[in-house]
């Protein structure tokens, strides 16, 4: 009997699994003499549900695939055991995610980040919002999908260029399903603790086929709403080196006079630009659909047509004060570090500082994020003769991400206050606070308060498409133990990117101005920030509407003959690139016997093509110098002038061969050995290669960032080994060491360019020196089914570790320092209980990740790291009847909190506090 086949008789959950396209898991066979999964029996019927029917699908796809794959798959129908598809991918030795304020958002594979990893639908390479290729899971809910396979090690025949890894997700396939109407529905409440809303979702998932096993039609659909609050503590421009003879330090044009007296004379001492605490919160509205029909009019000829749409609309609000410190004089510092050399204290990191008669900025940043993703395929499998079988595909996928006009961002400012910080306590929040001799309680005073900095529209507009066409040969000649495939892909990627800005000096009109505003504007948020927290800072501040806010000001503008317009298109922040990919492969697939021992080997060759276009326009910076009021005192802004927009284009091409070989030795009916080499490549992202640039002007942040469309690919050799041990139903027992070379990799190179006063420091990506990973990793599954007595024999257990290194060299302000390669965790392991029997299904699940490189090159060129994070998650169900099942769930049980930091954890970069969330509900299945 086949893999397929006993998973099918398994009932519903585990009839859930769909294979999708890809030739080697049409391709399973299953040994005969494998051990056989637990199962309850009711009847004649052989009837497993649930998390074991789930770990006994995925543990098959494993064992019986001649590639690296490990897989998930839907306990039920529509179900997943986790919010999205990259928490479910993190139980996956290797695979670790990163979190985006408290929903797993990005998946790294090995220590190789989201812009390393091919993320394709049924094999098929999906769209996605994001300026690069890096695909964003939280637009995926996983109520749409049966499960995903994730290829650690890739095989000729297999579509996505990655060094990572290529997860592809599945979705409902009725043909697979079992005859009649079948029907999965669930109804879920989730509160969640910081925004203390009530948040709803809907889904249901639905197929149907014939007797005759020719026709069938599924359909999946889920509806969420969800309203959530994170409190984050942040460094807006990083970490900065200031000397007392700066002229950040100048004041009446007077080098020096915004140092007091007491304030002994500094150089290059590191301190931070400015603190922001702020409130962000997240209007989310989602909603999915995924359907597929499949007529099979003969067992030779099967044509599948499917299609999957989500769209989800990010309404964004971030509620914050912003310290900065270019305004008022420094009377108090304390340096911790560094040396005194002729009495001038040189180098070390200011803990403690004090400013008098300085200012303070109350921020409301309002970000709308329209998503929409869709992907449409169609496929044909004909058995053309016993021994040739032909494929043909072809898809379209779009990405549009929409909501650029209606962003805005404000800020109104404090004059006249006295502010400081203080790190000495070691929190990654710094102790802070100011008053107003002038304002009692000056945080939420809405008295005196006046217009500032706005940016009316802004923020990038983006759309993927992407168009795909294959076709596949495989020739099993006398349906003996050697097969041949062959194949061809074309496919071709136009990602535009419109950015939108507001004429350069229009945000900055009332930069430093004293233009009151009115008082009716503004009210107490009432939010406590980081409640609970005892240090010493400040719970809250000023809330307004930032579209009223806007209205406002642009009365005084028109009023005061000042130009007040909204964003429009900008050229130099716009870009399109066309990326076209032509690939062909030729592989054979063994499938013998060695000394008494199954032996499995695939061996294949891909060649790829890849011809592309960058087009968008740049500028250049021809002025930059500080503003002053009109006493020659610094406002806190930069008089910039730019160049007219030059348009530019660029082309680029280059071909890859990529061989591959995987072999698989049965060593018994229950070890396994395995080894796999190959060639891999992944193409620069997308972001990289436009031309597009942004130019920041904040004093002491001023940057320039563009693309370089000229890069290279990464491309690497790599190896791995392994072994698996099914030492009893339902579980496994895995391990496998791996080495990747890399021969160049894109990094960010930065270099200081001084304007008049000012100097901007220039990031470029470059093809940096090559490096090396390597690693091993660890998996442990196991039901107690066959091993405990009653009731003790529901308990089962799924555990992995992973070990990463790399010597990844990336330029650095540290002279001589090397850093890993972002996104790479050293560490990182998953554990998961759970308990199944009695109509009862229990899980607790944590999941850790060590401290990892975010970015390489951060603000001010330093690195920026991600804190070791670790989460506790818990979910419980009861069965009321055979079609009735309430259920919770716990999300962040320890209130675990998000930390990046720059170059080291006594420097805050962001800390974040996402706190619980708790869900209830109720689902239905017939």
């Amino acid at each position: 009997m086949s893999v397929f086949k006993r998973i099918l008789t398994g009932g519903i959950a585990a009839s859930a699994l769909s294979v999708g396209l890809s030739t080697a898991a049409l391709a399973q066979t299953e040994s005969a003499d494998a051990p056989q999964p637990a199962a309850e029996e009711q009847g004649d019927a052989i009837v497993v549900t649930g998390i074991r029917a789930s770990q006994r699908a995925s543990i098959d796809l494993k064992r019986e695939n001649i590639a690296v794959v490990d897989s998930i798959v839907a306990e039920d129908l529509g179900k997943l055991p986790d919010q999205n598809v990259a928490e479910s991918l993190q139980r996956i030795a290797g695979v670790t995610i990163e979190r985006n304020r408290g929903e797993g958002r990005f998946v790294t594979v090995r220590g190789f980040g989201p812009k390393f990893n091919a993320v394709t639908v049924n094999g098929r390479t999906l769209a996605t919002d994001n300026n690069g290729r890096e695909f964003s899971f939280d637009v995926l809910p996983s109520e749409v999908i049966s499960g995903a396979d994730v290829y650690k090690s890739p095989q000729a025949n297999i579509n996505g260029a990655s060094i990572g890894a290529t997860v592809d997700i599945r979705t409902m396939r009725p043909l697979d399903q079992p005859a009649g109407f079948k029907f999965a529905g669930s109804g879920t409440l989730q509160w969640s603790e910081l925004s203390d809303k009530y948040n709803p979702e809907v889904a249901a998932v639905g197929s149907w086929r014939n007797d005759a096993g020719s026709f069938g039609v599924s359909l999946s659909a889920v509806w969420a709403k969800q309203k959530n609050r994170d409190d984050e503590f942040t460094i807006g421009a990083g970490h900065v080196r200031r000397s007392s003879t700066d002229s950040y330090y100048t004041a009446g044009g007077v080098a020096g006079a915004r140092i007091g007296p007491d304030v002994e004379p500094f150089a290059n001492v590191s301190m931070p630009s400015n603190l922001s605490p702020f409130f962000f919160e997240r209007d989310l509205k989602r909603w999915g659909l995924s359907g597929a029909i499949q007529l099979r009019p003969s067992d030779r000829f099967t044509v599948t047509i499917d299609g999957l749409y989500t769209k989800s609309r990010f309404i964004e609000q971030q509620t914050g004060l912003a310290y900065d410190f270019s305004g008022g004089t420094l009377v108090e510092q304390v340096v911790e570090g560094g040396s005194v050399v002729n009495g001038v204290q040189t180098g070390g990191e200011a803990v403690y500082q004090r400013y008098v008669g300085g200012f303070v900025d109350e921020i409301i940043q309002y970000d709308d994020r329209d998503v929409t993703t869709d992907q449409l395929g169609v496929n044909v499998d004909w058995q053309a003769t016993d021994d040739l079988k032909v494929r043909l595909d072809m898809s379209l996928s779009n990405a549009r991400k929409r909501g650029g006009e209606n962003n805005l961002f404000t800020t109104i400012r404090r004059k006249n206050i006295d502010h400081w910080f203080d790190r000495r306590s070691g929190s990654p929040i710094y102790d802070y606070g100011f008053d107003s001799p002038n304002y009692a309680n000056a945080a939420t005073n809405p008295q005196g308060l006046t217009a500032h900095y706005y940016i009316w529209g802004g923020g990038a507009e983006a759309d993927d498409e992407i168009q795909e066409y294959r076709g596949d040969l495989e020739w099993n000649p006398g349906g003996g133990d050697l097969t041949l495939a062959g194949g061809f892909m074309a496919s071709s990627r136009i990602k535009t990117i419109n950015g939108f800005e507001m004429p350069f000096g229009q945000q900055c009109a009332y930069c430093g101005s004293d233009r009151a505003l009115p008082e009716s504007l503004f009210q107490s948020t009432n939010r406590d920030f980081f409640s609970g927290y005892d240090g010493n800072i400040l719970h809250d501040w000023i809330i307004y509407d930032p579209r009223e806010l806007v209205n406002v000001v642009d009365g005084y503008a028109a009023a005061d003959g000042i130009a007040f317009d909204p964003a429009v298109r900008s050229a130099s922040a716009s870009s399109v690139i066309n990326e076209s990919v032509r690939a062909a492969y030729l592989m054979a697939s063994l499938d013998t016997e060695l000394g008494g021992m199954r032996l499995a080997v695939n061996a294949g060759v891909r060649f790829e093509d890849t011809d592309y276009t960058s087009s968008g326009a740049s500028r250049t910076v021809l002025s930059a110098k500080p503003r002053v009021d009109q006493n020659g005192n610094p406002t806190g802004q930069n008089d910039i002038v730019v160049s007219d927009i030059i348009p530019v284009s660029f082309r680029g091409k280059y071909q890859d061969w990529l061989p591959s070989l995987n072999v698989r030795l049965d060593v018994t009916d229950n070890l396994v050995l395995r080894f796999a080499g190959s060639k891999v490549m992944t193409r620069p992202t997308l972001t990289d290669l436009s031309p597009r640039q942004s130019i920041q002007t904040n004093p002491g942040n001023e940057t320039i960032r563009r693309g370089n469309p000229d890069l290279q690919p990464f491309r690497a050799w790599q190896a791995e080994a392994g072994v698996e041990w099914y030492f009893a139903p339902e579980s496994l027992l895995n391990a496998a060491v791996f080495y990747k070379k890399i021969d160049s990799f894109v990094t960010l190179i930065t270099t200081p360019q001084t304007v008049d006063q000012i100097t901007f420091q220039v990031t470029v990506p470059g093809n940096g020196d090559g490096a090396t990973v390597k690693g091993f990793e660890l998996g442990y599954r196991q039901s107690f089914a066959n091993w405990l007595p009653a009731p003790f024999d529901g308990f089962g257990v799924q555990t992995s570790f992973n070990y990463t290194k790399s010597n990844a060299n990336y330029p650095s302000v540290v002279a001589g320092a090397t850093y890993s390669l972002e996104g790479l965790s050293k560490y990182s392991y998953s554990l998961v209980g759970y308990y199944e029997k009695y109509g009862i299904q229990a899980r607790v699940a944590y999941t850790y990740r060590d401290d990892f490189l975010q970015t390489a090159v951060g603000r001010n060129s330093e690195q920026e790291y991600f804190n070791g994070y670790g989460q506790l998650d818990a979910s419980l169900s009861y069965d009321l009847t055979d079609n009735f099942t309430i259920f919770a769930d716990g999300l962040n049980l320890t209130n675990s909190k998000e930390f990046l930091y720059s170059m080291t954890p006594d420097r805050t970069k962001e800390y974040r506090m996402t706190g619980r969330r708790l869900s209830f509900g109720v689902r239905a299945k017939f």
